[in-house]
């Protein structure tokens, strides 16, 4: 689970509007080494602040520029600010720790160029709500993040504002009709199941979240019943594989 330094640290980069390094540091601990010696204040004492992250992490950290790294050691001296008598931190230390707990979601590399910024709003939701283990909330955000693709081709390739009446089956029948991604405009037959396939995980996703998510109150004899980890997981990743073929298709089809 996070340590409360590194979650005051990730909500002080947030806060700065550096989301994409407070994101790196979601599953990373952290442990403070004070010496003995005294710093520039009255009995402070010159310490270090370790971080210790999951191997993949720490190549991405090692791959920081300068400027990023003393983004986050400003961001800490607000977590840990000089005082009289207090740990003044000169130095932040990053290795490598294989005991951390990743939890694997997919990455969504192709979706850094669609320029509609609420769905990367969607994705960062997704992955924030899976690591703070609220499952309910990232199921929510996985049905909207493929709700944002549909309505952003939909928009972009009929012009007019359109209409959502919150139908997500419907919205998505529109798109692979625009896109020709219907199991019947193609006469492969595993192409055809595969197609099938996408549609029965959005009618998936769809009914998954309006049964347990969190953005419906619940009847009593459904309140026993929570989603877990392992199916959030698989929803959030389907759904930005997903969200990710859409897009692949409707820049294919410009």
């Amino acid at each position: 689970m996070e340590d409360a330094d590194i979650k005051k640290l990730r909500k002080v980069l947030t806060y700065k509007g550096r989301q994409d390094l407070a994101d790196l540091l979601r599953h990373s601990g952290s442990f403070l080494d004070e010496s003995s010696t005294f710093g520039s204040r009255w009995y402070s004492r010159i310490s270090t602040f370790h971080i210790k992250s999951h191997p993949s992490v720490q190549d991405k950290l090692d791959n920081l520029s300068k400027n990023d790294k003393d983004e986050i050691f400003q961001a800490l001296l607000l977590v840990y600010p000089l005082r009289d008598n207090e740990p003044e931190i000169t130095e932040i230390i990053y290795y490598p720790d294989f005991d951390i707990d990743v939890t694997e979601l997919v990455e969504t590399k192709e979706l850094d160029r669609i320029s509609f910024e609420y769905i990367h709003e969607q994705i960062k939701k997704c992955n924030s709500k899976i690591a703070d283990k609220d499952f309910d909330g990232a199921v929510t955000n996985a049905r909207t993040l493929i709700e944002s693709i549909c309505l952003f081709i939909l928009e972009s390739k009929t012009k007019p504002k359109h209409d959502y009446d919150g139908n997500l089956i419907k919205l998505y029948k529109s798109v692979a009709t625009i896109l020709k991604m219907s199991p019947g405009d193609y006469e492969d037959d595993n192409l055809r199941q595969i197609l099938s396939g996408v549609f029965s995980i959005i009618n998936g996703v769809s009914g998954l979240r309006n049964t347990f998510s969190d953005s419906h109150g619940l009847a009593p004899s459904k309140t026993t019943h929570k989603i877990d980890e392992r199916h959030a997981i698989l929803t959030v990743n389907l759904a930005k594989t997903i969200t990710e073929y859409l897009f692949l298709s409707y820049e294919k089809s410009e």
